[in-house]
């Protein structure tokens, strides 16, 4: 909310005899007391008197940009969060210090979040979903700011709303970025271990490419090499015996393509493989199964 003291400097700044600065201090009452649609009206019609109602001309753009900032944070208050975002896109065209436009970018990060969770818009006099627009101004804030104390908590929650909804190749680029550009985020843990969920879920099965499977590995032994303690290590190490098994799977698949093709020795190649990597698994037992009908090549004596 706008400070005491930054409310000081903005009357202060304007003319003695203004009717402007006496609105400001109402509106800014009404807002700290809770009474929302009053404080709305009153920064609007500050906001008016400021652009129009002035002999000297418009206020300066700064603290036309404060006054919308109170604006934002009234509408933000009380829940009209599209009237929120609007108002925060005026402070940008209203040449705002860093201190408003800080607040005014951390104000459409908390509304973003706030829809990417479950908050609901009103739209024709329906509540709808806004996932999607929270997605879309979270995007927005990574793409034009991204060095805000928010950044990696916008980029970590975009990346696990991709994942959660069955968009697992978007989910690692975000999961990337945020490993990538923000190496210091407490998101580090997390993003390392989902990153490789990420890359996991887009296998569609030991039949078909198996390439991802070597970047999802080097994801879960990274996590477990630089957050030994952390509570998912079990979950990685898991999932590593996830890929040692589809592995497994696929070297059977070449192997029996092999015998499909009468070439039992290179067949045997790849089930030994097996036996090598999962010892103790069902695919082993069937490769040593496999591997007990194959008919020994004959020793050729040395001339």
């Amino acid at each position: 909310m706008i400070t005491t003291l930054a409310l000081f400097m903005l009357v202060a700044a304007i003319q003695e005899g203004d009717p402007l600065p006496e609105m400001l201090i109402q509106a800014r009452d009404a807002l700290e007391q809770g009474q929302y649609a009053e404080a709305v009206t009153l920064y609007e019609d500050a906001i008016e008197l400021a652009m129009y109602g002035e002999d000297d001309g418009p206020v300066s753009g700064p603290l036309l940009a404060r006054i919308r900032l109170g604006l934002a944070e009234a509408f933000r208050a009380s829940r009209q969060n599209d009237d929120a975002l609007r108002a925060t896109e005026d402070i940008f065209d209203s040449d705002p210090g860093p201190e408003t436009l800080d607040r005014a970018l951390e104000i459409r990060y908390e509304i973003g979040l706030s829809y990417l969770n479950g908050t609901t818009r009103r739209l024709l006099g329906l509540e709808v979903s806004a996932e999607r627009k929270g997605l879309q101004v979270l995007g927005d804030l990574i793409q034009r700011y991204p060095f805000q104390p928010f950044s990696d908590d916008a980029v970590f929650h975009s990346a696990n709303w991709y994942l959660k909804n069955n968009l697992p190749e978007d989910a690692e680029r975000f999961f990337e970025r945020l490993l990538r550009e923000y190496p210091n985020s407490p998101w580090t843990a997390p993003a390392q271990i989902l990153a490789g969920d990420a890359v996991l879920a887009q296998i569609k099965g030991v039949e078909y490419d198996m390439g991802p499977l070597t970047v999802a590995e080097r994801h879960y032994r990274r996590y477990l090499r630089l957050f030994p303690n952390q509570g998912e290590s079990q979950r990685a190490r898991m999932e590593l015996v996830k890929i040692a098994k589809m592995r497994a799977q696929r070297h059977l698949l070449v192997a029996q393509f092999y015998l499909g093709i009468a070439k039992p020795e290179s067949a045997r190649v790849y089930l030994e493989k097996v036996l090598l990597d999962v010892p103790a698994s069902e695919e082993a037992a069937e490769a040593r199964r496999v591997i007990a009908t194959l008919v020994p090549q004959p020793v050729q004596e040395d001339r």
